[in-house]
């Protein structure tokens, strides 16, 4: 065991160690409780150092990767006692329910296709294939310092927990965030991204059961508080492109890159996309956490939980859209460019529950 992993289960302690399932506590909507679970004035009791490895910023007793890893096994969600459980992105061994964003594990030993190389996570280095984020345009050191690596949490999040985010509806501002999603290198308000959280991080996932998520007016601008947009902040070539005469790619046809945040709905039922997670062939099915959708911004405003509907109507308005989470995994997966499923495995005539491009391309399975 490294010098790093021994730092995590110091400074966690018997906590980790007492791994519950979500029925052993109630995730909290924000953080309450002694201020010393978290916090420590000057790093020192009885001779000793309260956090081993610290100080840390903001006076906490550890770093973003101790809080949220399990050192000793797979279990994602960490019971603190008193109720308070912490959703876990970093485990020891094979995560046993990988949670909405997935798993640090498979990159953090040493495959670099299967997620994000984020520096600070013990044992994760810079990607060997990689020099600089995939689809970026960003140029020149200031900009490369972040869009080249992922140097730390930060790069992605901004952490506010105790920001109250207790509303029924989508979390934004003056909740921290949809997950803390405002890198705290551009923390302005057009780049924080909205949704509705899912109380136990997709810890149990169903129809009915899952985190929603803000999709865009306009699906070529950026900083809308969508979360394709929010990807687009490193991979902007992969969304958001322009064909070189400055048209829009949806009036080109064949397709050179997958559509991002472009609606299900078609005027045509004959168009597979126009029947979503399909069971009949005739009418969408329920939603299907596999391959999950953004929501028109003036529904999603209107929401109070997650929806175990897909919206397929006619034309853009308030149709549900395709977005980089319908395909993958933003912490990574045990599948190559961290996908939500093996796309190896997908082959075309054959059905297969596990093939998520089934899901939108229903006529192909």
């Amino acid at each position: 065991m490294n010098g790093s992993w021994s730092r995590i289960i110091g400074a966690v302690g018997g906590a980790a160690a007492a791994v519950a399932f979500l029925a052993a506590g109630t995730a909290l909507a924000r953080v309450t409780g002694p201020c010393a679970n978290c916090h420590t004035m000057h790093n020192s009791q009885d001779g000793g150092p309260v956090a081993a490895g610290g100080p840390y910023a903001y006076l906490t007793t550890d770093d973003c990767v101790g809080c949220h890893t399990n050192p000793s096994g797979g279990e994602t969600v960490l019971d603190l006692g008193g109720g308070t459980l912490v959703p876990v992105v970093n485990t020891a061994a094979p995560p046993v329910t990988p949670l909405a964003a997935g798993n640090f594990y498979w990159v953090r030993g040493g495959n670099d296709t299967k997620g994000h190389n984020c520096l600070t996570v013990p044992g994760i280095t810079q990607d060997q294939f990689l020099a600089k984020a995939p689809g970026t345009s960003r140029g020149g050191p200031q900009c490369m310092a972040c869009h080249g690596r992922i140097s730390n949490c930060e790069s992605c999040h901004t952490p506010r927990h105790h920001a109250d985010d207790s509303g029924s509806g989508p979390v934004g501002e003056a909740g921290g965030w949809y997950r803390f999603l405002n890198s705290s290198a551009h923390g302005q308000s057009d780049t924080g991204v909205i949704g509705i959280e899912d109380a136990d991080w997709e810890h149990t996932v169903s129809a009915a059961d899952h985190n929603e998520y803000r999709g865009t007016t306009n699906a070529y601008g950026i900083d809308d508080n969508s979360m394709s947009n929010y990807c687009g902040g490193c991979h902007d070539q992969f969304h958001g492109i322009l064909w070189t005469d400055g048209s829009n790619p949806d009036n080109h046809s064949p397709w050179f890159l997958h559509p991002t945040h472009l609606a299900l709905a078609d005027t045509d039922p004959g168009k597979e996309y126009h029947f979503y997670n399909t069971a009949n062939g005739t009418a969408p099915g329920p939603y299907n956490p596999l391959v999950p959708v953004a929501r028109d911004p003036g529904r999603l405003a209107g929401m109070t939980g997650p929806d175990a509907q897909v919206y397929v109507a006619a034309g853009e308005a308030q149709g549900d859209q395709v977005m980089c989470l319908s395909c993958h995994r933003a912490h990574g997966s045990p599948y190559d460019d961290m996908l939500r499923w093996d796309y190896q495995a997908c082959d075309a005539g054959s059905p297969s529950a596990d093939c998520g491009c089934f899901v939108c391309h229903t006529s192909k399975d």
